[in-house]
């Protein structure tokens, strides 16, 4: 037995070279004495835990390295099982391979842990191998056990690090020194487009190679690699279909512990294709205006910059044109942000047309525009540019299905004449664009120190302007309206007037526009209203005589989601009668949003309230929606007034417009009468009232009070 037992043992660990020693014809250990003697000798010597038992599972023997396993001398190991040995986690699968073992008379393999006394888990692999008599009848198992952690750990790692590199977002590479490509991952072949096949075996030049380097980008890379072991930057290659796209590379090189020769190169690297065009398009949105495609403020700035360089180098001049559109904000408003915006892309296309290539056309924001002349040889060539862009912009616009005209304003700085960096260039062509509006608009205007001076005094009303309500510097005075056929005063309209502590009177022409601009308006005509009610309520308590108060509303003010509700606040705050309060508004102010305003206006004469519109005739209404707001009353605009009666014309509209309100069952009132000249010819057309400096003129609430 003990001799099989041996030659078992030495063919399951591949001694068989000392079987062939012990049990040649040369050596002559053939007894059962000899056999167990040199067993014992030879496992115990053995770094693999071996260890033999019966057919019934019970041990008969083990080495020392089985003995420090289960933590128990040989002594104690004899005759017991596996179920006295080991714990039941891997108990059922050692009786398994047990079990097999037998049945099959067979060699079995199988790997598991096992826990010493201590605690440590250790992986071993073990190989059970029967054992027989010399006649071939099966004794028992002999069991050899290697520990195999250290493997089974590499293996893990190896596992792991497989997992990573298929599971990684960036693509891998691995060459050989010699740049044969050895592994990559999916994404690898996800990016380039080129299999794991086709890849692998291959020099990654001969694969990826763009052609968009030249030999000094990649002596450089090498340079780095070779120096620091490492190479990172941004570099273009080729997909398998031939497309050529970026990557962001990191290149590491792999050396030998012990030799330090290099083995492998690692690559890893992402497709920046998107990561590209998005620093594109960001670049671009840093420097062009999205909706137009035109320069934006920060790259006119630069062109500017740039412009002015060469002309101090090259003693020429340059031009900076302001352009704003006038009444855009109408258009806008009237037909909504996308209509507003194709007609601003359609005026970016005639500007460009109208200047050279080596000039600039620039959208600074809303409906402002600038450009930038450069080598220009004068004024006059600065004038035939702004002529052919005024030019530019006569013929209609058509924006889907709708038809409009649109004007600009121009204002234009030279150099070196009116300023030396951009900065003032800009700010003067600004001011001169300002005098363009206010001379009329649709015109040019070069610029003149004196508008610097213009621009501060305006700067400084502004200033004032936003601290007058609080500090009490507003007035309300009164113009009285008297009924024509009686001579009669039958209502007053109520004006607002600044006093200012460091300029004095503020004219209404003056002062009015800048609050509509500002936004102050809105503030201010609710105080307006508010306040004009109260004197109505004090006049009626003191028993002075019941007349009818008119109250301007601004474009603002009207455009107030909550327009009609603070005014039927103010109407039961002050316990205003609200039949004798008049509401005045500009065409223009309706007919912004007709619809809109058509139910503004209902709501409003629902309560009682008067509703005229003021200054009629002066601006873009339809008789179509005319007649159908709620209107009470049209008011001729003085201009109509004032050259009657030497003005056939203007007497022929004012004819008009009291026959008109005739028709729709509308009062007209006339302002601006001076003379009796023109309120004989009012009276001729039996005009219901009228207003002026010949009836009488604005004045305070206790002076206006004091003539009844």
């Amino acid at each position: 037995m003990w001799k099989n037992l041996l030659t078992t043992l030495l063919g399951a660990h591949r001694f068989r070279w000392l079987t062939t020693y012990f049990f040649s014809n040369k050596c002559e250990l053939a007894t059962d004495v000899c056999a167990q003697g040199l067993l014992r000798d030879l496992i115990n010597s053995l770094p693999e835990l071996v260890a033999y038992k019966n057919i019934h599972g019970t041990y008969l023997n083990c080495n020392q390295a089985f003995e420090q396993l289960v933590g128990l001398s040989e002594a104690e190991i004899i005759g017991k099982t596996d179920a006295d040995l080991f714990p039941p986690d891997v108990l059922d699968l050692l009786q398994e391979q047990d079990e097999q073992t037998l049945r099959l008379n067979n060699a079995c393999y199988l790997e598991t842990w096992l826990s010493y006394p201590d605690g440590r888990l250790v992986w071993f692999e073990m190989i059970k191998t029967p054992f027989h008599t010399a006649e071939g009848i099966l004794l028992g198992i002999l069991t050899t056990s290697r520990d195999i952690t250290t493997r089974k750990q590499s293996e893990e790692k190896l596992k792991q690090a497989a997992q990573v590199l298929e599971n990684s977002s960036e693509a891998i590479c691995i060459t050989s020194p010699e740049t044969i490509i050895l592994v990559v991952n999916k994404v690898f072949t996800q990016i380039t487009g080129f299999s794991k096949e086709e890849a692998t075996g291959r020099k990654v030049s001969q694969l990826l190679k763009s052609g968009k380097h030249g030999p000094s980008f990649y002596k450089g890379m090498w340079d780095a690699l070779n120096t620091s072991g490492h190479w990172q930057g941004e570099i273009w290659n080729k997909r398998k279909n031939g497309e050529v796209y970026p990557e962001w590379l990191n290149i590491s090189m792999i050396r030998d512990d012990d030799s330090g020769k290099v083995t492998h190169y690692l690559a890893i690297f992402s497709d920046i294709s998107a990561h590209k065009k998005n620093e594109q398009r960001l670049a671009y949105l840093a420097h062009y205006d999205n909706l137009t495609g035109l320069p934006n403020r920060t790259l006119f700035r630069e062109k500017v910059d740039r412009a002015l360089l060469h002309a101090r180098q090259y003693q020429t001049k340059i031009a900076v044109l302001f352009l704003d559109l006038d009444r855009f904000k109408y258009i806008n408003d009237t037909w909504g942000h996308a209509i507003g915006d194709l007609l601003l892309q359609d005026v970016a296309n005639r500007l460009v047309e109208c200047v050279c290539k080596q000039d600039t056309i620039a959208r600074l924001g809303g409906d402002e525009f600038t450009a930038v002349l450069e080598n220009i040889s004068g004024t006059q060539e600065v004038i035939e540019i702004a002529q052919r862009i005024l030019d530019a912009f006569r013929p209609q616009f058509y924006l889907h299905g709708h038809e409009t005209f649109i004007t600009t304003s121009i204002g234009i700085s030279l150099y070196p004449n009116d300023g030396n960096d951009a900065d003032t260039l800009l700010k003067n062509a600004d001011a001169a664009m300002y005098r363009a509006k206010e001379g009329g608009k649709n015109d040019y205007q070069f610029f003149a120190l004196e508008m610097n001076e213009h621009a501060r005094q305006r700067l400084i009303l502004e200033t004032q302007l936003r601290y007058a309500l609080g500090r009490g510097e507003f007035q309300l005075h009164y113009q009285p309206q008297m009924h024509l056929a009686s001579g009669h005063i039958t209502g007053a309209e109520v004006l607002l007037r600044w006093m200012s502590p460091e300029v004095g009177w503020v004219a209404p022409h003056t002062f009015i526009p800048l609050a509509e601009e500002t936004g102050l308006v809105v503030e201010i005509g609710e105080w307006v209203l508010y306040k004009a009610c109260l004197q109505h309520r004090e006049w009626r308590e003191n028993g002075k005589p019941i007349l009818r108060i008119a109250v301007n509303l601004s474009s603002r003010q009207f455009k107030q989601d909550n327009l009609a509700q603070n005014i039927i606040r103010i109407v039961k705050d002050t316990d205003m009668d609200p039949t004798l309060l008049e509401l005045e508004l500009t065409e223009s102010v309706l007919m912004q949003d007709a619809y809109a305003a058509a139910e503004i206006l209902r709501e409003l004469k629902s309560l009682g309230i008067q509703l005229a519109i003021d200054d009629f005739g002066t601006g873009y209404s339809s008789l179509n929606y005319l007649r159908r707001f709620p209107l009470d009353k049209l008011k001729i605009d003085k201009s109509f007034i004032h050259d009657i009666p030497g003005n056939q014309e203007d007497m022929t509209i004012t004819k008009a417009i009291v026959a008109l309100a005739r028709n729709l069952h509308l009062g007209v009132i006339a302002e601006g009468v001076e003379n009796k000249s023109q309120l004989a010819f009012l009276k001729s057309l039996k005009c219901d009232e009228v207003q002026g400096y010949l009836i009488g003129y604005p004045v305070s609430g206790d002076e206006f009070i004091s003539q009844f």
